[in-house]
């Protein structure tokens, strides 16, 4: 029967049957994790642009590395509390995002996959994403990475930008510049407007470009004046394609290097002594881990 639908070209796994998850290769598939947001960003930008640019560039980098990569459905909701002060953000709580992550986790992993590479849009969620791959490979021996997309260009982010230091902090040059790329028709771009609060150290940054060492937390309706940090009134649909371009070369050789990438902690765990080895734990998909 004609169908006029080429199933074993999708990329994400949502569109996928249940047997054609079953016949994908549990040693060299690669499964993508977009994390990001669900927060305000500026009188000008859509309030899922964090989790819609990390799908839309995990999406680009699958189809790049072709077979063996799955986009798994994203994440929409993250660690936001610094932007509660502006209606229309969803912050969820530092432990119900950990917790939100290791159950995908445990779920394909029950499945048999041992790979996951979590695609990041969204500040606010690195350092617990960060934490909790650790917790995950500890507690399943699952080998799971995490990367935010512009962590990948501080070079190229220098290269195609025009703005000053602190241009690049959110709703700004970058993420500006990025949604008139991908959907140029959600953004209002008349009402964008330049806002670059002076960091409260010396040692910070609130840029993309140059974060700075020290971090501290910040509150939106507190240090800006309508939810922007930087400068989105110079952002352009090509600096969009440019940064686009350049995340999706490094993800692709991100992805390619993680799936050969031998899991430490399984040579770790095989060079101990059998009778201190830890032993399989059990793994309920549909609870929390322990």
């Amino acid at each position: 029967m004609v169908t006029g639908l080429d199933r074993t070209s999708s990329m994400r796994w949502s569109e996928l049957t249940w047997p054609e998850i079953d016949s994908l290769d549990r040693d060299q598939t690669v499964l993508l994790l977009p994390t990001g947001a669900i927060e305000q960003h500026g009188p000008h930008l859509p309030v899922d642009t964090d989790i819609h640019d990390a799908t839309a560039l995990a999406l680009r980098a699958a189809q790049a590395s072709g077979d063996g990569t799955i986009v798994l459905p994203p994440v929409w909701w993250g660690m936001s509390p610094h932007h509660m002060g502006y209606s229309g953000t969803i912050s969820l709580k530092l432990e119900t995002f950990s917790n939100l992550i290791c159950d995908i986790c445990a779920a394909v992993h029950h499945h048999g996959f041992t790979r996951v590479l979590i695609v990041n849009g969204h500040g606010g969620n690195a350092g617990i994403l960060a934490a909790t791959a650790m917790r995950i490979s500890e507690e399943l021996g699952l080998f799971v990475g995490t990367v935010s997309y512009w962590q990948l260009i501080p070079r190229e982010l220098r290269e195609i930008s025009t703005s000053d230091i602190g241009g690049m902090g959110h709703a700004c040059e970058m993420e500006t510049s990025l949604q008139l790329h991908l959907r140029p028709e959600l953004v209002a771009m008349g009402n964008a407007r330049k806002d670059m609060p002076k960091p409260a150290t010396s040692l910070s940054g609130i840029d993309f470009r140059d974060p700075g060492p020290l971090v501290y937390p910040l509150d939106f309706r507190r240090d800006s004046s309508e939810g922007v940090m930087g400068d989105p009134t110079v952002a352009t649909r090509e600096k969009g394609a440019a940064i686009a371009d350049a995340v999706l070369e490094k993800l692709v050789h991100a992805i390619d290097e993680f799936r050969v990438a031998p899991n430490r902690r399984d040579e770790h765990v095989a060079g101990m002594p059998a009778a201190v080895r830890p032993g399989p734990k059990s793994v309920d998909p549909g609870g929390s881990l322990p």
